[in-house]
């Protein structure tokens, strides 16, 4: 029982850290890796402390998108 409340309270430091990264226009699963290779609470307060980047115009596209581009150029 008690390593199922672990796994929660991971999980749910987990969820937290994504959806301040994700606002903070950061990269999710490197902050999330970073949290528990080193502890949640750290990176947490880390990036509640972080600015807010800018929002990159035109981020890269899918092979898909990519090549539905080609076919309409050619």
């Amino acid at each position: 029982m008690e390593v199922l409340i672990i796994i929660v309270v991971i999980g749910g430091f987990g969820y937290v850290i994504y959806k301040v990264a994700k606002s903070k226009n950061r990269e999710p699963s490197v902050w999330i890796l970073a949290a528990f290779l080193l502890s949640p609470i750290i990176i947490l307060i880390i990036l509640a402390c972080m600015q807010k980047l800018p929002k990159q115009r035109g981020q890269a596209m899918t092979k898909r998108k990519r090549s539905i581009k080609k076919k309409d150029k050619i």
